[in-house]
């Protein structure tokens, strides 16, 4: 199923076979994110195919109109359009060189967006490597991807012989104000030059003809033409689609035509001079095709589970619960639809309210009931002294898995060999609503979202606790978790890198869902932190862990008590 945001995203979707995938235009980007978190959270595999603008032809689109109609000197106009790129000219308070480097998405929140959506997103889809890298400027990590490539359906046209240089600027889906500072660059070209846009709307000051897609004299000025000036600087299709016919092609370097085609002239937008350049060369060479690329698979690739699902060893989900019927049932409910063949899961009630009957309404579970209340470290580990073999997860009865957590790191850990695996963690920030339901307000997908060298987890771990999955035999040689550490997770997670391999999953996989009474709040980060350096994990010998670790105190001092990660992204009410 394709999920398409904003109306180029649509249009463009509409030319796509069935395939998982969220299309998006960066004004749509939290729309397509909230769309992110939805299929992740049903377990579904899918791509991101994020239609980013190119920044250097954004600009020239922008400030070629203001150019070309202050100025009726069409010497003083080409003075200004090249010098845009070496920074001899100031517009708008700002050097060329200024305005064409700045970011290509400015609103914090854009940005923000963007870089979380491709954190959820198991993999993109990209229509050309040079999209892939102008894309990856976004994403704390290279993402793996697939390459699309769609033509357009071009008109019928019976070539010509020519007698005069023929040009047709193809840009069908902008309008024509859009485009003239390629028309422009163009006017001293000696030949005749068709502009084909979305309206047709003839240019000012231009010699050019302006068409609509549509009207039959495209196809003549295509029939008599021998070089096409594209002015999509995202997408290679038509350059595809041109170059399968024979014409000469003139391109946006950062279109990434000149991955799937030969001999297409490149220009760069801030360089008009390059277009007129281009075309005189293109005209006398017709451009060829490369090797195209396959149609992606319909999901993104992931590794399957290396044995045959009966043979599948068990994977043990422990659950400590305390007084929180409705959220225990919904915690047994993500349990239980883990995509992995062999999950059961232990539940801890903690001297709470009973949940007999919430319990029992699920057959892979089993319950024990603490005579006295002895907090959720101590329930872990009464569960984990009832796991004797196989993998095992701990989870907060108030936190998340998605249906291909268990699947996926289990699979890591039988096709490595390793008895540790950690994927990625989202942050949900919910408040309780009466009758049991809760509200999503917020989301962090910042921080969660990394691994860590043995090193690095001398300072802190970027790793959360029930994003780990751990072979039974583990605890054997390391132990459990420290009941008198407030920070757990981080103390056993040092204690295991020390020792393990930590295989990671670089997807997300699971959810903390934090509240008004979560735990992290109540607890005194500094305190146990330095005590977890001063005293427990002493590192003498290591002077610049040392000092890092003092920064991290003193980051932790800055924050006001009681503060916990707040979130990147607010849900509007």
């Amino acid at each position: 199923m394709i999920s398409a945001f904003g109306p180029r995203a649509e249009g463009y979707a509409a030319g796509m076979d069935d395939i998982d995938a969220i299309v998006a235009e960066p004004s749509q980007m939290l729309t397509a994110y909230f769309e992110a978190v939805r299929r992740r959270t049903l377990g579904e595999s899918f791509y991101t195919l994020l239609m980013l603008d190119e920044n250097r032809d954004r600009t020239m689109t922008r400030l070629a109109p203001e150019v070309l109609l202050d100025s009726p000197d069409p010497d003083r106009r080409r003075a200004i359009l090249y010098g845009v790129a070496t920074g001899k000219v100031v517009l708008n308070g700002k050097p060329g060189t200024e305005l064409l480097a700045e970011p290509n998405l400015t609103e914090q929140t854009l940005r923000t967006g963007a870089t979380e959506l491709l954190s959820l997103s198991p993999a993109l889809l990209v229509r050309s490597v040079a999209e892939y890298h102008r894309v990856s400027a976004f994403a704390r990590r290279t993402r793996p991807y697939e390459v699309i490539l769609l033509q357009p359906v071009l008109p019928v046209v019976e070539r010509q012989a020519v007698s005069r240089p023929g040009i047709v600027l193809w840009a069908p889906e902008r309008d024509a104000m859009s485009v003239s500072l390629h028309a422009f660059a163009l006017s001293e070209a000696h030949a005749d030059v068709t502009v084909v846009s979305a309206d047709g709307i003839g240019l000012v000051g231009s010699t050019a003809v302006t068409l609509r897609l549509g009207d039959p004299r495209v196809v003549s000025a295509l029939a008599s033409a021998t070089c096409v000036v594209l002015c999509d600087a995202t997408d290679p299709g038509a350059a595809v689609a041109f170059a399968r016919r024979g014409y000469g092609i003139v391109a946006p370097v950062s279109s990434g035509a000149q991955e799937f085609v030969k001999n297409a002239y490149l220009y760069d937008p801030a360089e008009p001079r390059q277009i007129h350049v281009g075309a005189m060369m293109a005209l006398a060479q017709p451009a060829s095709l490369r090797a195209l690329p396959e149609k992606p698979p319909r999901t993104p690739a992931r590794p399957a589970l290396p044995v045959a699902a009966a043979q599948a060893p068990l994977a043990t989900v422990v659950v400590p619960t305390f007084n929180r019927r409705d959220d225990l049932g919904r915690c047994l409910e993500c349990i239980s639809a883990q995509t992995y063949p062999n999950v059961r899961a232990v539940v801890v009630n903690d001297a709470g309210e009973n949940v007999d009957d919430v319990v029992a309404r699920y057959s892979f579970a089993r319950l024990v009931n603490q005579p006295e209340n002895g907090g959720a470290i101590r329930a872990c580990m009464t569960g984990l002294d009832l796991v004797r073999e196989g993998f095992v997860q701990f989870l907060a009865d108030d936190d998340w898995l998605y249906p291909d957590h268990v699947d996926r790191l289990v699979t890591a850990m039988l096709r490595s060999g390793a008895s540790i695996a950690h994927s990625n963690l989202l942050i949900r920030y919910i408040e309780r609503l009466e009758g049991g339901a809760v509200l999503t307000t917020g989301y962090n997908g910042s921080i969660f979202i990394e691994t860590a060298t043995p090193s690095e987890a001398m300072v802190c771990t970027p790793i959360a606790g029930h994003a780990i999955m751990w072979h039974r035999s583990v605890f054997e040689d390391i132990g459990g978790w420290r009941e008198d550490c407030d920070l757990a997770d981080q103390e056993i997670q040092l204690r295991a890198l020390d020792r393990y391999a930590f295989v990671y999953v670089d997807q997300v996989t699971a959810e903390w869902r934090i509240h008004g009474e979560n735990f992290s709040s109540k607890a005194d980060a500094g305190t146990e932190q330095r005590r977890i350096y001063d005293v427990l994990h002493p590192l003498p010998d290591r002077p610049l862990i040392t000092k890092t670790r003092n920064q991290v105190l003193d980051n932790i001092a800055s924050r006001p008590p009681g503060a916990v990660f707040p979130p990147t992204i607010i849900m509007k009410r």
